[in-house]
Order: C-alpha cells, then structure tokens, then sequence
C-alpha cells in the first residue's frame, strides 16, 4: 500500500508537470503569435505610408517636368524665371508646386500634406548641370565651365515622422526654344530684358533708321 501511495504521489507530480510545460509552451506560442500580428501590423503601416509618399514623389516630379516643358526658364531661373541660375539653386533651395489658372507653377518652400492623419513634407531642389565635351554625358559632379544650360537635375524629397525621407530624381531637358520674328523696332532702345516679341532693341550707333514698323534702314552717311 505503501509504494502504491509512493507511485501515486509520483504521477500527480509527473503530470503537474507536463501541464506546467504545456502551459509554458502554449503561452510562448501566443506570445510569439501576438509579436508576429504586431510586426505584421506596423509592416503593413508602413508600408502604406511608403506607397502614400512614393505616390507624392512621383505627382510633384510630374509636375515639374510639366513646368520644364512648358516654361524652362521657372526651371533654369527658379522660381518665376526671374532668379538667379547658381544662387537659386543647390539643396538649400526648396521648392513644390502649386496649379494656377490651368497650369503648374513654382513656389518658394516646402508643402505640407496631411494624409490618412499622417502629414508629409514635400519640396524639390534644382542642380546645374555639367557635360564632358569629348563624350558628351553628364558629369557626376557639376564643372560651372562645362555647364549645360539645357538640362537641369530635380531632386523630389518626401518626408514624414517615423521613417527617413524618400528621394527620387530625374533630369529634365529644354526640348523646345522659344522663337520670333522681330520686325518692327519702333519701341525704341532699352537696357532692360524684354519679352518676346517686343518692338525694343538693345542699342544703337545712330546709323540705323527703325522709324518704320516692318524694316530696318540704314542712315546715309
């Protein structure tokens, strides 16, 4: 009777425990379930918020291109092509795009938009660029004596809390020149820029007659 008591005591102890360890385990099971949901969860925010930004990135390059093409000088000479073509530009010059009348249009500063209750920071930088005159290609690094007045780098740049910025670029060209016939210099001289057409002329020596729109005579010495 005795060693059966023994064996007893024995089996009670022997399945507190196996539950103990089954126990244990099922609770590291779902512990490590329950980790697994979370990373799930904040994998798939961000990667929402990832698409949300790339989608940004990719409508403000849009954009620009659009301004490239239909006025190069807001690109060349940013941003209502009256700046400076070195000192409005480089990574210290932020820019975004802004729709009026119809049309895009460049804007000093950053834009904030507030997005599923997440606010993004967008802005663009323009650089100068370079070409190797033997190859023709563009040069890693910018040389101001080689520089090619008809192509420009946009670098986009999203930015939101909890993740490093997002940047893409992408080169942009002045594939079309502006041209006109100026046939009428009744305006007179001036030292300013004009738009084209215009009836100014830069200057004169006083052997030219422009007094009759339509032709340009010379003065009988």
């Amino acid at each position: 009777k005795r060693m059966n008591f023994f064996n007893l005591q024995n089996q009670r102890g022997q399945l507190l425990v196996e539950a103990l360890i089954s126990i244990a385990v099922i609770v590291s099971v779902v512990a490590l379930g329950s980790q697994m949901i979370v990373t799930s969860l904040k994998s798939n925010k961000f990667s929402n918020e990832k698409n949300v930004a790339l989608g940004l990135a990719e409508g403000t390059m849009e954009a620009a291109r659009s301004v490239a093409m239909e006025n190069w000088l807001y690109i060349y000479k940013p941003p209502a092509g009256n700046g400076d073509p070195i000192t409005s530009k480089g990574l210290s010059n932020f820019y975004h795009v802004e729709a009026a009348n119809g049309k895009w249009g460049i804007v000093s500063g950053e834009k904030q938009e507030t997005i599923n209750g997440l606010l993004y920071i967008s802005y663009f930088t323009i650089e100068n660029v370079s070409r190797n005159p033997a190859s023709g290609d563009i040069e890693t690094v910018y040389n101001a004596s080689r520089d090619d007045p008809s192509t420009q780098k946009i670098i986009v740049t999203i930015s939101w809390a909890g993740s490093d910025p997002m940047n893409i670029s992408e080169y942009v060209y002045r594939w079309r020149n502006l041209v006109c016939a100026q046939t009428d210099w009744s305006g007179g001289a001036s030292s300013a820029t004009t738009t084209c057409p215009a009836t100014l002329f830069g200057s004169t020596d006083g052997n030219i007659n422009t007094g009759a729109a339509g032709s340009i005579k010379l003065n009988p010495l």
